[in-house]
C-alpha cells in the first residue's frame, strides 16, 4: 500500500528498480528506506563512478542523483547515462539551484530537477511516474492502455461525516466527464482525490497523468503539457508528446494550477473549448480527448479580481467544484488516521523499539491545530517511530507537533494573563499559517520575514 497524503492506494505491480546517487550516506539511507518501503529495489552508490559501473550491469527504471558530488557531478553523470540510455528517467537533487540550472537539465534530458529541501511525498510522485514512463517504453506497449500506477482500489481512511460528503461528491463528479477545480487547504490530499475521481469515472482503464505546475518553471512548463517538436527551442533533439498527448482518452490533473502564467492559461483555456493541442514549435494542431482537473490552495476569485488568473479560464475549470476539508475540521478522524501512519511508518521502521501509541499521545495528535493536514499529521508519526527508543509513543515523543489544539490558534489570544513577546509572536505566526492554509511562502510574505527565518522560528518554538 502507498500512502500520498491522506488517500490510501493499494498495488501490485512488479518490483522496479532504483538507482539512488549521493556522496552523502545518510541521504542515500534515508531514501533507500523511503522507496524499499514503497516496493522498489534500490541500488546505492556513492559517486558518479560507483553509478556507472552498476548501470553497466543491472537494468534501471529510475535514478534519483545529486548534483554536486566529489568527481563526476550529476550532470555530468546524466551526460554520460543519456549516451547509453537515453530513455532511463533521471531526477537531479540539488540544494543550490537556481532557474538556468533547471533549464539546462530538462535540455540535457533529466526527468525532473528537484532543490532541496524537497517534499518526500512530491519525491515519491516523481519517481512513480518516471518508472510508470519507463515502463512502457520498456515493454513496447501503448502507455494510455495501461493501468495508471497507483489508481486502483482507492482506500479513503476515516468515516467521519466530513469525509462521507467528499467521497459523495466523488462518486457524483465521477459520472460526469466535465472539468474539475478541487480546492483546499496545502497538505489535504487534493491529487488523491482527483485519482479517486478517474479510477470511479469511465476513463479509469486509461492514463491519469498529473503535473504540479509550481515545480516546473514557467518557461519549461508549456513544453511539459503541451509538447514540442524536434529543434522547437536549444536542446530539443526529439520530439516530446506533452502531457496532454500522454493523456489523451484518460484524465490530467493540473495541479497548482493558480500558479500558471496567464499565457499557457490561454493556450490552456483554447484546450478545455475545443480539444486543440499545438506542440512548441509546431504549426499544426491536433485534437485530445482529456478530463481536466485542476486542484489548487489558492483563492482563484481574489487572481481573478488581481488580474493573474484569467476569468473565462476561472469558469471553464468550475464547472464541477470539490471542496477537501482540512484536518481540523474531520478531527474524529485522527485515530484512524493515526493508527494507519503508525502502521505504515513500522513497516517501513521494521527495527524501532516503537510498538503503539499511547492515550496521551493520541489526544496530542487528536487536539493539535495541524495547518499542515494530513501530511503533516503523517510526518510527525514518521518522525516518531524513527527516532522513537520506547515501546509506547508519549507526548514527549511528538515535540515537533504543535499544540493547543484550535483554541490556541485563535486571534488575539483569548489569555487573561499577560504573555511574553516570544509566545505572543509564535501564537501569531501559526495563526497566520493557518489563515493561509499552511502555505509557508504567503505566510512569510505575510509577516514581512524570508521564508528561511519562518522555518527557524518554527524550529525554535517547537524546541
Amino acid at each position: 500500500m502507498v500512502r500520498l497524503g491522506g488517500v490510501f492506494m493499494k498495488t501490485a505491480a512488479a518490483r522496479s528498480r532504483l538507482l539512488i546517487v549521493d556522496d552523502d550516506i545518510g541521504t542515500r539511507e534515508t531514501l533507500a528506506t523511503i522507496f524499499s518501503g514503497d516496493g522498489l529495489d534500490c541500488e546505492l552508490a556513492a559517486d558518479a563512478d560507483a553509478a556507472l559501473a552498476l548501470v553497466e550491469r543491472l537494468p534501471f527504471d529510475a535514478v534519483i542523483c545529486d548534483v554536486r558530488m566529489d568527481g563526476l557531478s550529476g550532470f555530468e553523470l546524466l551526460d554520460r547515462v543519456k549516451r547509453s540510455q537515453p530513455s532511463l528517467p533521471f531526477i537531479l537533487i540539488t540544494g543550490f539551484g537556481v532557474i538556468h540550472d533547471a533549464v539546462d537539465a530538462i535540455k540535457r534530458g533529466a526527468f525532473q530537477y528537484v532543490t532541496k529541501p524537497c517534499d518526500v511525498d512530491d519525491l515519491r510522485k516523481m519517481v512513480a511516474g518516471a518508472v510508470a514512463e519507463r515502463q512502457p517504453r520498456e515493454q513496447g506497449t501503448d502507455s494510455r492502455r495501461l493501468a495508471p500506477p497507483n489508481a486502483a482500489n482507492v482506500q479513503f481512511i476515516g468515516d467521519g461525516p466530513a469525509m462521507r460528503e467528499l467521497q459523495k461528491a466523488i462518486r457524483l463528479v465521477a459520472a460526469s466527464s466535465a472539468p474539475v477545480l478541487i480546492t483546499g487547504e496545502t497538505g489535504v490530499g487534493k491529487e488523491l482525490v482527483a485519482r479517486a475521481i478517474h479510477t470511479e469515472s469511465a476513463r479509469r482503464g486509461l492514463a491519469f497523468v498529473s503535473v504540479n505546475t509550481s515545480a516546473i518553471p514557467q518557461d519549461l512548463l508549456e513544453g511539459e503539457v503541451f509538447g514540442h517538436v524536434r529543434g522547437a527551442f536549444t536542446g530539443a533533439a526529439q520530439s516530446r508528446k506533452g502531457l496532454l498527448t500522454e493523456a489523451d482518452g484518460g484524465t490530467l490533473l493540473l495541479d497548482e494550477i493558480g500558479d500558471m502564467s496567464v499565457g499557457l492559461q490561454t493556450k490552456l483555456l483554447r484546450v478545455l473549448q475545443f480539444g486543440d493541442v499545438r506542440p512548441v514549435g509546431s504549426d499544426r494542431s491536433h485534437h485530445v480527448d482529456v478530463r481536466v482537473i485542476a486542484a489548487t490552495h489558492r483563492d482563484l476569485p481574489t487572481l481573478v479580481r488581481e488580474g493573474r488568473f484569467r476569468e473565462d479560464l476561472y469558469f471553464r475549470l468550475n464547472v464541477l467544484p470539490v471542496f477537501v476539508p482540512p484536518l481540523r475540521e474531520h478531527r474524529e478522524d485522527i485515530p484512524a488516521l493515526a493508527e494507519h501512519f503508525f502502521a505504515e511508518a513500522r513497516r517501513r521502521t521494521s527495527n524501532s523499539p516503537v510498538t503503539s501509541i499511547g492515550p496521551a499521545a493520541l489526544r496530542l495528535l487528536t487536539e493539535a491545530p495541524w495547518p499542515g493536514n494530513v501530511r503533516e499529521l503523517a510526518n510527525a508519526i514518521e518522525r516518531a517511530v524513527v527516532f522513537g527508543t520506547d515501546e509506547v509513543l508519549s507526548p514527549e515523543h511528538l515535540s515537533s507537533v504543535p499544540s493547543g489544539g484550535p483554541q490556541a490558534l485563535s486571534w488575539p489570544l483569548r489569555s487573561t494573563t499577560p504573555g511574553t513577546l516570544r509566545r505572543l509572536s509564535q501564537a501569531y505566526t501559526e495563526w497566520v499559517l493557518t489563515q493561509t492554509g499552511g502555505d509557508k511562502p504567503r505566510a512569510a510574505e505575510i509577516l514581512g520575514i524570508d521564508l528561511s527565518t519562518l522555518y527557524r522560528w518554527r524550529r525554535s518554538s517547537h524546541n
